[in-house]
């Protein structure tokens, strides 16, 4: 991560996993609650919000005192990813089941290309992981 840079990038063999930290609030060993983009080889990627048990009870309450969510009486995320501890090992370690196990499939959300990318004399530029883009 570079000065300025909100982005952690892992690679594995498997997949390459880009983390949207929050500079003033987050590190690599405290980050509860994090965006996070996952390219597969085949060109596939997949976003999830990855979250710690503590993260969503500290959310909960928080939203209890403000009335959101019906006074925190509830907590979902369409791409949510729960991990028992902090940090990017743990998140990490989470996403690299997920790809073996292939249930990113049903947990994340699948990131389409942009339509603009589907003219074919263009090339296809690479993600932030050099993993090129997929196409329509």
């Amino acid at each position: 991560m570079t000065a300025g840079d909100p982005w952690v990038t892992v690679t594995e063999e498997t997949f390459v996993a880009r983390f949207l930290l929050d500079r003033d609030v987050d590190t690599e060993d405290s980050v509860a609650n994090v965006d996070v983009f996952v390219d597969l080889p085949e060109g596939v990627s997949w976003a999830l919000t990855m979250f710690t048990v503590d993260e969503v009870r500290r959310l909960l309450a928080v939203w209890k005192g403000t009335g959101e969510v019906a006074h925190g009486s509830y907590f979902w995320c369409a791409d949510d990813v729960i991990v028992p501890e902090p940090g990017l090992a743990a998140m990490t370690a989470a996403i690299r089941e997920l790809v073996r196990s292939r249930e990113i499939e049903v947990a994340g959300v699948r990131c389409e290309p942009d339509p603009q990318d589907d003219d074919p004399s263009s090339p296809s530029p690479p993600s932030q992981s050099g993993i090129p883009a997929p196409r329509g």
